[in-house]
């Protein structure tokens, strides 16, 4: 799976298909092309992961847990195969009491709405 690197000052994220944004105010999905997301601080446990992903995200967190591995989720996404899904790793930076910053993935697909789901 590709995987397109963007730095952004906050979550206005909006798919490129729908030209919805991708979360609502809440933090939930909102796009209909959402697949699945991780965030840096939890990395083993991604969030409404697609059902096509299941096994495939299942079988390399036990192979990474077996080897007393790491989590690598732009690793994983590599070894995804799936035809117009694309991986968003998004950094967002600001400051607080210091610099702050928080990275998640965001895989969408970026077929039209219409046509039907891979998997």
């Amino acid at each position: 799976m590709q995987i397109i690197q963007l730095e952004l000052d906050d979550w206005n994220f909006f798919c490129p298909v729908t030209g919805l944004k991708v979360f609502n105010d809440d933090g939930q999905p909102n796009a209909p092309t959402f697949r699945a997301g991780w965030c840096h601080e939890v990395p083993d446990q991604p969030i409404h992961l697609a059902d096509v992903l299941k096994p495939l995200w299942q079988s390399y967190l036990e192979a990474q847990l077996a080897a007393d591995d790491v989590v690598d989720i732009p690793a994983f996404l590599r070894t995804v195969e799936l035809p117009n899904w694309v991986a968003f790793e998004i950094t967002t930076c600001g400051m607080a009491c210091g610099p702050v910053w928080s990275q998640e993935w965001t895989v969408l697909e970026l077929n039209s709405p219409d046509e039907p789901e891979e998997g």
